[in-house]
């Protein structure tokens, strides 16, 4: 069951964990098995929103906001999704599950093609479809890999080692973000401090990133120019070379990072929350401009807590907030224009057809829809009661 909005932390990751002994920060105890996503996250593909929420995932016409299915067709107390679909360009889509497994839907239809079973742990991180792979990450500290034709295992690559293990001061090995694929290399972080580069083929190590970085990382990283932008729960985004693994330089930061930066002209966009104990939508943060190549903040503002991405949309800056502010900044750092959501925004907003899309944790709407330009609202989601 979920802890009241008091006892929360500032980002919703942690909405069902235990008290302060399950802080994830260089002297980490041990996490709960506990369910740290329970919020609606979206994707989008080919014309349609798909959101998973809870019992149900939803497709979303982007055009009007109507429904165009639903999976399951009926509820079942088996199943749960939370993890942003996965979407492949045959018309398949890939939706994590809690059960530990991931089915593989018809986007046209929403009918059930295939399920592939994560025997060690609940899908929280997204699936990722990588040419006929799927990568399916968990909470129990495996990265799974299976032809999505066939739903024949591939491989299975687990972390562990002595910076992270089952007692209780040593910090989960849990994978909570989708890996990254470059190329034949895979990229995937982990809540025992290390970030991991493994071969896409043979499922192999390659490296992993020094346990120097000394906080969990819960978002997958951005790579841009052979660096891998990380942003920790340690009040720091950290440049990881992605040839070696080698820690580059730390950036300072007033909160933690949740969501990862979004790159433009070599200058990366992101924002941070402040730990907090007594509130989740009033939570206090920071929005920043950092220039890759001195390492410096060009701007940053003030703002309410974010554990999102933001969004770059025709030189504008989009963010998404933990209180439901939807706000627009020119990339100097100016508003250009705010929207309230219906309800706190706790998975990374989406871009598609001028809108842009966001999953709201409220009675009144699942998914809103804004106008990316001058953030006027397109329309609202909710399911029916039969829906």
């Amino acid at each position: 069951m979920s802890l009241p909005n008091r006892f929360r932390f500032p980002s919703p990751r942690w909405a069902l964990l235990l008290p302060a002994s399950l802080l994830l920060t260089a002297c980490a105890t041990g996490a709960s098995s506990a369910n740290p996503a329970s919020f609606p996250s979206v994707s989008v593909g080919d014309g349609t929103a798909y959101v998973a929420a809870g019992p149900a995932v939803y497709a979303v016409d982007i055009e009007t906001g109507a429904m165009k299915w639903k999976y399951p067709a009926e509820a079942s107390s088996d199943v749960s999704f939370y993890a942003a679909p996965a979407i492949a360009e045959d018309g398949v889509i890939y939706l994590g599950s809690y059960d530990k497994s991931v089915h593989a839907v018809d986007a046209a239809t929403g009918a059930e093609i295939r399920k592939f079973e994560a025997p060690d742990g609940r899908v929280i991180g997204s699936p990722v479809v990588a040419g006929d792979l799927l990568l399916v990450p968990t909470d129990g500290g495996s990265l799974y890999a299976y032809q999505r034709h066939s739903g024949e295992p591939q491989w299975k690559f687990t972390s562990v080692g002595d910076a992270c293990g089952p007692d209780a001061n040593s910090p989960p090995c849990s994978f909570w973000s989708a890996p990254l694929i470059d190329g034949e290399t895979v990229y995937i972080a982990s809540l025992s401090h290390l970030l991991y580069s493994i071969d896409l083929a043979s499922g192999g190590e390659r490296w992993d990133a020094p346990v120097e970085l000394e906080a969990a990382i819960a978002d997958t990283p951005a790579l841009e120019d052979g660096l891998l932008l990380t942003g920790v729960l340690g009040n720091s985004l950290v440049g990881i070379r992605a040839q070696d693994g080698e820690e580059m330089w730390t950036a300072p930061t007033s909160g933690w990072l949740w969501g990862s930066p979004v790159v433009a002209d070599s200058t990366a966009y992101f924002g941070d929350a402040t730990p907090t104990w007594w509130t989740t939508k009033d939570g206090v943060g920071n929005v920043y401009a950092f220039d890759l190549a001195s390492h410096q903040v060009i701007w940053q503002t003030p703002t309410a807590a974010t554990s999102t991405s933001p969004l770059i949309v025709d030189d504008r800056l989009v963010v998404a907030f933990e209180n439901g502010q939807l706000i627009a900044y020119d990339l100097s750092g100016n508003d250009l224009w705010h929207k309230a959501a219906f309800g706190p925004i706790l998975a990374d907003p989406v871009v598609a057809e001028g809108k842009v899309i966001v999953a709201v944790t409220s009675k009144e709407a699942l998914l809103q829809a804004f106008d990316s330009a001058t953030g006027a609202s397109a329309w609202d989601f909710l399911p029916d009661e039969n829906g």
